[in-house]
């Protein structure tokens, strides 16, 4: 497994998705999984916490054949299996904070959408985050002057938060940061 996990760092280092390291180096091999543990290896995933995400998979081993590759990476890749988890800074971590808070003032939000969104806060991807909640839509049970106050208040830390030159995350958080403006507008009138 050694010379697995050394291709999967090559291939890495050249740029190629985890997902697509997954599939070239699981061609033409039977053991599936012992591929993903390297690719997980490879991107400094701890084994145990790369086990804890495989826990409950075994079916999916089972149920795939030689040139399925494709396919099993891509449902590995969307259960977050290759997600590099990061550790915040303050505001970071604060920044986090506010949003779980503003989850709670949403009333509630799907089960997707509440994965995707621990995804994104996990691998550091706040901008994605902040707006994913920015389109997620108030329940009837929910406290809309209170969800868009706070993701207000997001997306201010968020700006500041950002590094200079990241021009895809800063129009995203710009994005996101007009419609919170309009949407705690209405929310105010509607009060």
């Amino acid at each position: 497994m050694t010379g697995t996990v050394e291709r999967a760092r090559e291939a890495l280092r050249s740029g190629l998705r985890p997902v697509d390291v997954y599939v070239e180096l699981a061609a033409g091999t039977s053991d599936l999984r012992g591929v993903a543990l390297a690719v997980c290896d490879a991107l400094g995933i701890p084994r145990p916490d790369a086990e804890q995400r495989l826990r409950g998979s075994e079916e999916l081993w089972d149920g795939f054949g030689p040139g399925e590759e494709g396919l099993v990476g891509e449902l590995l890749d969307l259960a977050g299996l290759f997600d590099v988890h990061v550790t915040l800074d303050e505001r970071g971590e604060r920044i986090c904070g506010l949003m779980h808070r503003a989850v709670g003032a949403l009333g509630g939000i799907a089960g997707g959408v509440a994965f995707n969104l621990h995804r994104k806060l996990a691998t550091g991807r706040l901008p994605e985050a902040y707006a994913l909640l920015v389109r997620a839509p108030v329940r009837e049970r929910g406290d809309p002057a209170r969800y868009w106050a706070l993701l207000t208040t997001v997306g201010e830390e968020l700006a500041a938060w950002l590094p200079p030159g990241d021009d895809e995350a800063a129009g995203r958080v710009g994005e996101a940061r007009a419609r919170c403006a309009r949407e705690a507008a209405a929310a105010a009138r509607a009060r």
